[in-house]
């Protein structure tokens, strides 16, 4: 069974390439009492951040230069361990959010960023993301008893 706290423990990560967009997140995500949140304003970190800390969400802008969400999206499929890519996008945009959920987003999220509904859905996620880790654990150890 996932607990609150579990969720609130949960290693976030978040992604935008406006500064203040990262702040106001942080800010909202904290102040909920989620206490591993680490963010990039480089998209292009987002692989090898992932690969060392095995996020369980991603709250991912669509938009930025040099690399944009999409690119990200399809570049975190060869680090994702167990098949659940944990992605939320934040866009604008609505051509974009059926995209990425396409390309493998769980979720988006609108912007203006809305805290209620963020609060909610990051919340939603990490269970579901905390539950499928503990289903693959045990299996994992189902099957070397086998």
């Amino acid at each position: 069974m996932i607990s609150t706290p579990d969720i609130l423990k949960a290693k976030i990560l978040i992604v935008d390439d406006v500064a203040g967009n990262v702040r106001l997140l942080e800010l909202m995500l904290k102040d909920a009492g989620y206490s591993s949140v680490t963010s990039t304003l480089d998209p292009r970190e987002v692989c090898e951040l992932h690969r060392v800390n095995d996020f369980d969400l991603i709250l991912l802008d669509l938009l930025m230069p040099g690399m944009d969400g999409f690119q990200v999206m399809e570049s975190l499929k060869e680090f994702e361990r167990d098949g659940y890519l944990p992605v939320l996008v934040i866009t604008a945009l609505m051509e974009q959010r059926v995209r990425a959920l396409k390309l493998g987003a769980k979720d988006f999220i609108s912007k203006p960023v809305d805290r209620a509904e963020l609060l909610v859905r990051v919340h939603n996620m990490l269970e579901v993301r905390l539950l499928y880790k503990e289903l693959r654990i045990l299996t994992e150890a189902a099957a070397t008893k086998l």
